[in-house]
């Protein structure tokens, strides 16, 4: 199996959380723990994965489970211009783009969306994408944001996790 990477904008967006969230005394504690710098990172270029999972277990481990939520979160509402863009879509739109959001910025896993057409309700399904606890918490935060970026009200929940023996991770959007 070929190493597991993602693109540095989701690396770098999980800085801006830490330095906007505990400042820039957040922020060196972060680097010096993990051995990780923003400015060692570049918003297109692919990275190993265990970055990705550093910094999320540095933030687990140091401020608590639930701020990989908040994490997740800020990073998909301030990923630059497509999140002023998405703001003019509604969930149902941006749920059927983000199997190509997802290939554009991992290089490794599977992710569908099953969008209820008719009704408020979302299925994503996620393979061999989440590796750790803290990976599936920060997707949770994810998905929330992107139902508040299109002002979109409703709850996110995971029904099912590969780490914990499942074949996929499974998320269930509903909204009103």
């Amino acid at each position: 199996m070929s190493e597991r990477k993602l693109k540095g904008g989701v690396l770098l967006g999980y800085f801006d959380f830490i330095r906007h969230q505990w400042g820039e005394d957040g922020l060196e504690d972060c680097i010096k723990t993990t051995g990780i710098s923003p400015n060692m990172l570049k918003e297109e270029k692919y990275y190993p994965v265990v970055i990705d999972e550093r910094i999320l277990k540095w933030i687990s481990g140091t401020r608590g489970i639930e701020y990989l939520r908040k994490t997740g979160n800020h990073t998909v509402k301030n990923l630059g211009v497509l999140s002023h863009l998405v703001r003019f879509v509604n969930i149902k739109h941006l749920l059927r783009n983000a199997k190509q959001n997802y290939e554009e910025a991992f290089d490794f896993g599977e992710l569908s969306v099953l969008v209820d057409e008719l009704g408020k309700h979302a299925t994503v399904i996620m393979k061999d994408c989440n590796t750790t606890e803290e990976a599936c918490h920060a997707w949770l935060g994810a998905f929330e944001g992107m139902m508040e970026l299109t002002r979109t009200k409703g709850t996110v929940k995971q029904n099912k996790r590969q780490i914990d023996g499942e074949d996929y991770d499974e998320y269930i959007l509903d909204w009103t």
